[in-house]
C-alpha cells in the first residue's frame, strides 16, 4: 500500500498558515501528519501547491501498481489517534471517501478502480469524488481556518504528548517530568505536572527561577530564559529562544520571544522575532467568543480564548500590543497597537499612521541575517520561495484602509 499527502484547493483560507511550508508538516500538539504518517513505514507519495516545486521538479506520479492508495488532505490535524484509523482502514481493504466540511479529507483507493492519469491540487478533490466510491462520515478532521490550529492543539494536546514521550528517548527524572540528553535545568527551576506532564527534549536549557507547568513540550536545542513561565498545553519547536508568560501556545521552530510580555493561545510560525515588551490578547473584554476576519469575511470561532496568527518571518517591536484574535502576515515588521489584521511583506505602524510595502530586497538581507546567526546558509530555492510568496500575497498590501482586515 501507499500513502498520497495531497494539498487542495482550499490550502489559501489558512494563509498565512503554509505560505513556506507544505501544510502536512504545520506542528499541532506538537507532531505533524507527516511524521505521524512516518510512523507506519509505509511509501508516501506527495501533491503539493507548486509555488513549492523548484528547478523542473514535478509532484510524484500517482500510479496503483496494484496495490491500494490511501489518499490524505495535507490539511487533517495530526490526531495521534487517526493511525488506529489507518490501520483499521487498511486491515478492513474497502473502498470509500470521506469528507470533512466542504473538502475531501481522504479516500482508500483499491487496485481495480480506475483513476484519472494525473491529480493536481487544484482538481483532485473533485477527482476523487468522481470516483463514486462510498461515502464515509466524520473519519478525519480537517484544519480549515487558521484559529482551527489552536483549538485542534488544545483538543489533541494531551493524548499526542503521550505518544511523544512513549515514542522517544526521555528520562523520568521526576514523576510526570521527562528530558532528553544534555538538558541544562537550573535548580531554582519550579516544574508541576499536576495537570499533565512536562517534556523537555535534549540540548534543551532552563534558565534560572522559570516556571514549567504541564502540559508543556519544549523542541530540542531551545533556551528558555530567566523569570519565564511557560504553561497550559505550550508547544515549542526546535531551536527557540522563549521568555516572559506563554499559554496554550504553538511556537515553531527557530522562533523567538525572549522579553518579558505575554503571549497566549497564539500560533507562532518559524523564524519570528517578538520584541520586548509585546503582549497579545487572547481574552476579550466582554468575555465573548472571539470573531476573526478574514478577507473581509467575519468568522465565528466559538472560542473564548484566542490570542495572534503570526506568520513565518514576522518581527514586533518593543511594546507592540496585539488585539484579541489578530492575523499577522507573513515578513511583516509592526509597531505599536495592533486593531486589524496585518498584511505581509508589511511596515505596520497604523497607530502611528504608516502602512507601508518592504521591499523584497530589504526582506531577503533580513532573512540572510537571521539565518547567519543560526549558522544557517540561505540557498537559492529560500529566495525563490520568499520571491513567490510576495508575489502571492500582493493582493493583501494594495487594499484600501477599510479594507485593511484581509
Amino acid at each position: 500500500m501507499k500513502i498520497v499527502l495531497f494539498e487542495d484547493d482550499q490550502c489559501e483560507r489558512l494563509y498565512p498558515i503554509g505560505l513556506f511550508r507544505p501544510l502536512y508538516r504545520l506542528r499541532v500538539g506538537s507532531w505533524t501528519l507527516e511524521s505521524l504518517i512516518g510512523l507506519l513505514d509505509v511509501p508516501v507519495l506527495k501533491i503539493v501547491r507548486e509555488h513549492f516545486l523548484f528547478d523542473g521538479a514535478k509532484n510524484d506520479a500517482v500510479s496503483q501498481d496494484n496495490e491500494p492508495l490511501l489518499f490524505l488532505n495535507a490539511s487533517i490535524e495530526p490526531d495521534v489517534n487517526y493511525l488506529d484509523t489507518i490501520k483499521d482502514i487498511i486491515r478492513s481493504g474497502e473502498s470509500f471517501v470521506t469528507t470533512s466540511g466542504n473538502r475531501v479529507a481522504a479516500a482508500f483507493v483499491t487496485p481495480d478502480t480506475q483513476l484519472p492519469e494525473t491529480f493536481s491540487v487544484g482538481d483532485i478533490g473533485p477527482q476523487l469524488l468522481e470516483l463514486n466510491l462510498k461515502i464515509e462520515r466524520n473519519m478525519f478532521r480537517t484544519i480549515d481556518w487558521p484559529h482551527e490550529v489552536i483549538s485542534s492543539h488544545l483538543r489533541l494536546f494531551r493524548a499526542n504528548l503521550d505518544k511523544i514521550i512513549s515514542a522517544g528517548n526521555y528520562r523520568e527524572q521526576q514523576p510526570g517530568f521527562f528530558v532528553g540528553e544534555n538538558v541544562e535545568l537550573s535548580p531554582s527551576t519550579v516544574i508541576d505536572t499536576s495537570k499533565g506532564p512536562v517534556v523537555v527534549d535534549s540540548g534543551v536549557t532552563v534558565k534560572h527561577f522559570t516556571c514549567l507547568n504541564g502540559p508543556i513540550h519544549i523542541g530540542e536545542n531551545s533556551v528558555i530564559i530567566e523569570y519565564s513561565s511557560i504553561k497550559d498545553s505550550t508547544s515549542i519547536g526546535r531551536r527557540c529562544k522563549i521568555g516572559g508568560e506563554v499559554e496554550g501556545c504553538i511556537i515553531s521552530c527557530n522562533s523567538n520571544k525572549q522579553h518579558h510580555g505575554f503571549l497566549g493561545h497564539s500560533w507562532v510560525g518559524q523564524w519570528v522575532n517578538i520584541g520586548a515588551g509585546t503582549s497579545s490578547s487572547d481574552l476579550k473584554n466582554t468575555y465573548g467568543k472571539v470573531r476573526v476576519d478574514y478577507g473581509g469575511k467575519r468568522v465565528e470561532t466559538d472560542m473564548q480564548f484566542l490570542g495572534s496568527i503570526i506568520g513565518d518571518f514576522a518581527k514586533t517591536a518593543v511594546n507592540t500590543s496585539l488585539f484579541t484574535g489578530k492575523i499577522i502576515g507573513v515578513s511583516s515588521m509592526i509597531y505599536g497597537t495592533v486593531t486589524t489584521n496585518v498584511p505581509s511583506f508589511s511596515n505596520f505602524a497604523r497607530s502611528f499612521g504608516q502602512v507601508t510595502e518592504i521591499s523584497l530586497d530589504q526582506i531577503v538581507k533580513t532573512q540572510k541575517r537571521m539565518f547567519m546567526r543560526r549558522d544557517v546558509e540561505q540557498t537559492e530555492c529560500d529566495i525563490a520561495l520568499m520571491k513567490r510568496v510576495f508575489i502571492m500575497t500582493r493582493h493583501e498590501r494594495t487594499m484600501s484602509e477599510e479594507q485593511i482586515n484581509f
